[in-house]
């Protein structure tokens, strides 16, 4: 177990957006959305359970458990579960949500430096032979994974030829009390940075940040380009700088108000056995031998929340899905500039699909827009275009305007022989030769010169359901 409150250490209240400050306003706007959970559960497999089996009945609410065995540290999960809590997260509508974060996305906010004496994470300080993992939650989240896993780690590294700083979301098994696993997909930019330390021969800094406000998250996974601190695109989305603090035994900067911080190195060649894991897809991942992170120090709040992400269901869908949209969303619209709205559907994890709905000038277009999208994200196999009075974030909307408008002989193409994504259910199933997968774009927008208006009941704006004394 971690020391306790050093003598002297400050308690200090910023007032800067973090986890707490959320669960306090996510609680006093949309009390229904976060249920505390009394009773004491088993990381082992209940904290997941209670999550999925809500998700089972229709209900996705974030979950806090006051009492898990094995650990004094309160546990939040299902947070990234829902489109609402996300936009309370930037302080806008659901229907909001998209634009906002593309608009904030682009007038990125340096991150500023503080005093050891101004972060709260730095409350409780653990170096030396005071380090260990032991007494951390240990999750597992789902039946057949090969132990624990953070899933709420933003891991963050600096390039050695450049010294700017690169944040991203990694699984990370917990394999004793000291090391931990890391899987680094060969698409992600933590993997370039990675591969530079190991043709240096050179061991690779970390440190992992466990539980902040959802605004930090949704920001260190933005889809920008590589080069670009991700540090800066959470103070754009937070609009106020993102505070740092200076790690204790790594030479990296950390966020000031998180729950918990975990430093090490990774050295150049080590690997073990990591997975299977059930991932994104909701299916297992193979075992793997990825690299090893050495835990050489860990800073924490004096009464740290942690968060932890439900791997496979809807908390780990949206979250990976929602900041995709805003990269895509500039891509379909350098293809077309009548682009109005993308959306990843839950029905695809929030990665394998895509709809996409615009203003169509010409015949054409929407092909045109669909590879673009199919090139924005190896995770895309399928992209549907509709028109602009389509609603993307209603599925069955978008199934009616593929089946009333789409003639299979000119509106459906495909791409054999596509670069897919590791993480694909159809690549880890061996279904696909490497990591090729055939990619497919259906256009299912009326022809240019159709008649656009739909058949309605007159007057079916003035009925008010409220006057008609409708049975219960």
């Amino acid at each position: 177990m971690w020391p306790q409150r050093r003598p002297g250490s400050p308690r200090p209240s910023t007032g800067a957006p973090d986890l707490r400050s959320y669960l306090e306003e996510l609680s006093r706007r949309y009390p229904e959305e976060l249920r505390t959970v009394q009773k004491a559960v088993d990381p082992g497999w209940e904290v997941t359970a209670v999550a999925v089996a809500l998700e089972r009945v229709g209900r996705r609410p974030a979950l806090l458990f006051k009492r898990v065995d094995g650990t004094p540290y309160p546990v939040v999960t299902n947070l990234f579960a829902s489109r609402r809590r996300m936009a309370l997260a930037l302080g806008v509508e659901e229907r909001e949500l998209s634009a906002a974060f593309r608009a904030r996305e682009a007038r990125l906010v340096d991150p500023e430096l503080v005093d050891g004496q101004d972060a709260p994470v730095r409350q409780v300080v653990a170096t030396g032979e005071e380090v260990t993992l032991r007494g951390l939650p240990r999750i597992s989240h789902n039946e057949k994974d090969s132990g624990p896993y953070i899933t709420s780690g933003a891991m963050v590294v600096k390039d050695p030829d450049t010294g700017i700083r690169n944040i991203g979301i990694y699984r990370h098994k917990i394999h004793d009390d000291r090391r931990l696993g890391i899987h680094l997909a060969e698409t992600s930019h933590a993997w370039l940075i990675y591969q530079k330390y190991r043709d240096r021969g050179e061991t690779m800094p970390v440190a992992i940040t466990v539980g902040h406000h959802p605004a930090f998250y949704l920001g260190v996974l933005s889809f920008v380009p590589f080069g670009t601190d991700e540090y800066s695109v959470v103070g754009a989305l937070m609009e106020r700088p993102l505070r740092l603090v200076r790690a204790a035994t790594v030479p990296l900067e950390v966020p000031a108000d998180a729950e918990f911080v975990i430093e090490g190195y990774v050295p150049p060649e080590e690997r073990a056995d990591e997975g299977p894991f059930g991932e994104y897809g909701g299916t297992y991942g193979k075992v793997l031998r990825n690299p090893v992170i050495h835990v050489t120090g860990m800073m924490r709040r004096a009464d740290p929340v942690y968060l932890d992400v439900v791997s496979g269901y809807p908390d780990h869908q949206l979250l990976g899905g929602t900041p995709r949209l805003s990269f895509i969303h500039r891509m379909a619209s350098v293809a077309s500039p009548g682009v109005r709205e993308v959306f990843m559907p839950p029905s695809a994890y929030c990665r394998l699909a895509c709809y996409v709905s615009m203003r169509k000038r010409v015949e054409g277009e929407p092909k045109n827009v669909a590879c673009a999208v199919l090139a924005a994200d190896p995770f895309i196999r399928y992209v549907i275009v509709v028109d602009e009075d389509v609603d993307v974030f209603d599925e069955r909307a978008v199934l009616e305007a593929v089946y009333r408008n789409v003639r299979a002989e000119s509106d459906v193409f495909s791409v054999p022989g596509a670069k897919g994504h590791p993480l694909d259910p159809l690549v880890e199933s061996g279904g696909a030769k490497g990591m090729q997968v055939t990619k497919i774009g259906i256009d299912a927008t009326r022809p240019v010169d159709a008649a656009a208006e739909k058949a309605r009941p007159a007057g079916l704006e003035r009925v008010d359901l409220r006057a008609m004394e409708l049975d219960s």
